[in-house]
């Protein structure tokens, strides 16, 4: 299929005015960044394929309030996946979550090493890893989330990042910055959980032994 090189708003523009198949190439240029922007706060795979679907079916549903003269398409869109999640967010808050660690949203089985002397054992801590950062990456307050959700898994450059959420370039460098710096503080926090826990269940174990 040849490659549609319209912008977002002029594909808007004609989807409004009937040409409603031209939704397709707006769901193919995003589905994927928005599945990893919402996969940064919502642990579960299965809910983010359907907030991923609930974003996309509230764009094309609401299309006609998008106004290129105060923003652009992505924004826009983003705004709606922003929306979306905090909605669940706060409906998942009134009742008691499992604690699920995302099983096939990470960026290793993403871009999966298929190199034919690729070690199997490796590719699992890498997976191990990646959950981690991302489960670290959900306790961080939403704006930092977000940027970093786009800049990280997204792939995304400063200034474009800074357009997309309607932000100053300066913004975003400052927010990426304190980002990186509480992520790291997030992870360190957790192995020295997981230390403990390790050596708490160690010591019951011993204990165990000599009863």
């Amino acid at each position: 299929m040849a490659r549609d090189h319209r912008s977002d708003e002029e594909l808007a523009r004609l989807i409004c005015e009937g040409d409603h198949e031209l939704f397709a190439e707006l769901v193919d240029r995003y589905k994927g960044g928005i599945a990893n922007f919402i996969s940064a706060s919502i642990h579960s795979p299965a809910d983010v394929a359907d907030l991923s679907q609930d974003t996309m079916l509230r764009a094309y549903a609401h299309l006609g309030t998008f106004n290129p003269v105060l923003g652009k398409f992505s924004t826009w869109i983003y705004q709606i996946a922003r929306n979306v999640v905090r909605t669940h967010l706060g409906k998942t808050l009134k009742r008691p979550q499992p604690h699920e660690l995302p099983e096939d949203q990470t960026l290793e089985n993403s871009l999966p090493d298929l190199s034919p002397d690729s070690d199997p054992a490796g590719g699992v801590l890498r997976e191990e890893a990646e959950r981690e950062v991302r489960a670290a990456l959900a306790e961080l307050p939403e704006r930092i989330r977000t940027v970093l959700a786009l800049r990280y898994y997204d792939n995304m450059e400063y200034h474009t990042i800074a357009s997309t959420l309607g932000l100053s370039l300066g913004n975003v460098k400052t927010l990426i910055h304190r980002g990186k710096i509480a992520l790291a503080q997030r992870l360190r926090d957790r192995e020295r959980r997981a230390h403990a826990a390790a050596a708490t269940a160690k010591g019951g174990s011993h204990a165990l032994l000599l009863v």
